[in-house]
Formats: structure tokens, C-alpha cells, sequence
């Protein structure tokens, strides 16, 4: 008696089809990942650095500190993503940065999970202007009270 062949072929053909787009999706979505991690860091950075700002004439324009330096933060390692669209705000002490980007890739078209206009993300980061040596001057005082007062009791 002979086994009927072709079952393989047909299992074969389902399988290894779902396999193969699972794995894109996988890279995929490490593109989007890689991005959003990437923009999260950058827009800090340029909140950070706004509010350090001493002594180089950008003290008072914290916003334009960030829209030109921008461009040499960001760089080109969004690799798999749009380049970055930053933009800044300033109230008070406070620095705020948005970035928005997209991941689009059409490597799987229009399959399974993957939207036809890809993924945007957007991240907001503020930071806020502190003169650090006035705040440690503070707590060592206080220590020094502190200290003072639970030595005479």
C-alpha cells in the first residue's frame, strides 16, 4: 500500500507564508520601537540642555536654543523611521519638547496587522531650569540645622 504524498507541500505552503510574515512584523515592529526610543531620548536631551543654558547667549531663548540645535541632536540614526519633527515650549522655568516621527515600511504592503500609513508616534518631554548649586547649598544648610538641633537635645 502506498501513502499518499502532498500533505507536506500543503502544510508547507500555510506555514511557512505565516512564518515569514510574522517575522517582518517582529522587525517591523523592533523599527517602530527602536524610533520611539530614540525620540524619547532626543527630545530630553534638547529640554535638558535648553535649561543649562548659561553664559551663551540662549539663557532666555530656550525654544530657540532647541530649534537650532534640532538637527545636530536628532542626527541620521532614525534608520527605518521619518526624520523627527521637533518643536518647543517654554512657561516659567519649565521646558517642554514635542517629537512626532512615523515608522513606515512596505515591506508587507497591506497584510495582516501593518496600516497603509504606517505608525506615528509622538513624545513629550519637559524639563526644568534648576540652579543646582543654590539647591545644594539649601540641603547642606538644612543638614547643618539639622545636625545642630539633634546635638543640643
Amino acid at each position: 500500500m502506498r501513502k499518499a504524498g502532498g500533505y507536506m507541500t500543503l502544510e508547507a505552503a500555510l506555514v511557512v507564508p505565516m512564518a515569514l510574515c510574522s517575522i517582518v512584523l517582529l522587525i517591523y515592529f523592533a523599527f517602530f520601537l527602536y524610533g520611539r526610543c530614540l525620540l524619547t531620548q532626543d527630545a530630553y536631551i534638547l529640554a535638558f540642555r535648553s535649561t543649562r543654558q548659561n553664559n551663551t547667549g540662549w539663557e532666555d531663548n530656550p525654544v530657540g536654543f532647541v530649534a537650532d540645535s534640532a538637527s545636530d541632536v536628532l542626527g541620521k540614526k532614525y534608520f527605518g523611521n521619518s526624520k523627527p519633527a521637533v518643536s518647543a515650549a517654554s512657561s516659567g522655568k519649565t521646558v517642554t519638547v514635542t517629537g512626532r516621527a512615523s515608522a513606515n515600511h512596505s515591506a508587507m504592503g497591506r497584510y495582516f496587522l501593518k496600516p497603509i500609513s504606517g505608525w506615528e508616534y509622538m513624545v513629550y518631554m519637559k524639563a526644568t531650569k534648576r540652579e543646582t548649586a543654590k539647591h545644594i547649598r539649601t540641603f547642606k544648610r538644612l543638614k547643618d540645622i539639622g545636625k545642630e538641633f539633634s546635638d543640643g537635645l
